[in-house]
């Protein structure tokens, strides 16, 4: 997939590994809502014009929404609304030396993010703004719900029903949930389920 614009005068970098179909339909769906946003501000000088709306997620697309604690968010201050209490890190309250080692690269909400993908990619997508964003959503997979036969062997993350006299596994979504937090002890403050969008 590429974006071509009127001002690419050189070759594009194709994307390999992504997106998936499911996130291409979602960009297409907030792309036509943000069209008539803009076009309205722009074309309004007298109006408040604030852009800042664009880029603002809409949280009601999600299944589950995990909410971060701000104070382990290293990019807090990049957020598109600035936080009204932000946690200074790095700062040196007298000026010399110091034996303080710097940490680079130290990112709790990526680290996070990495985890679930490997745990649980196989039912869901993450969704994560990796500028100051405080939730992570969660996209049920569609396929996921769809029971499976019986096996030993890929348990993880399901539970053993019977259906129609027949054993199967379907997601155990509960315990799903608590494996998130359990995984984000210190990081999460809460998980939400918006159960109202899918069932087993």
């Amino acid at each position: 997939m590429v974006i071509v614009t009127p001002q690419d005068r050189r070759n594009s970098v194709w994307t390999q590994d992504g997106p998936s179909a499911q996130i291409l339909q979602q960009l297409v769906v907030l792309a036509a809502e943000a069209l008539p946003m803009l076009e309205k501000q722009l074309m309004d000088p007298r109006g408040p014009g604030d852009i800042r709306t664009v880029f603002r997620p809409p949280l009601d697309i999600y299944d589950v929404l995990i909410r971060l604690s701000p104070r382990h968010i290293p990019r807090h201050r990049q957020a598109v609304d600035s936080p009204a209490a932000s946690f200074c890190r790095g700062l040196l309250s007298q000026p010399g030396p110091s034996s303080l080692m710097p940490v680079l690269g130290y990112d709790p909400p990526q680290l996070y993010l990495t985890q679930l993908r490997e745990a649980f990619g196989d039912l869901a997508l993450f969704f994560y703004d990796q500028h100051g964003g405080e939730v992570i959503g969660v996209l049920w997979k569609p396929t996921s719900f769809q029971p499976q036969p019986f096996k030993a062997s890929s348990t993880k993350g399901r539970m053993v029903m019977s259906r129609g006299g027949e054993l199967v596994m379907v997601p155990n979504v509960e315990a799903i949930l608590e494996d998130f937090a359990v995984l984000g002890e210190g990081l999460v403050q809460t998980v939400e389920a918006r159960s109202e969008r899918w069932t087993v």
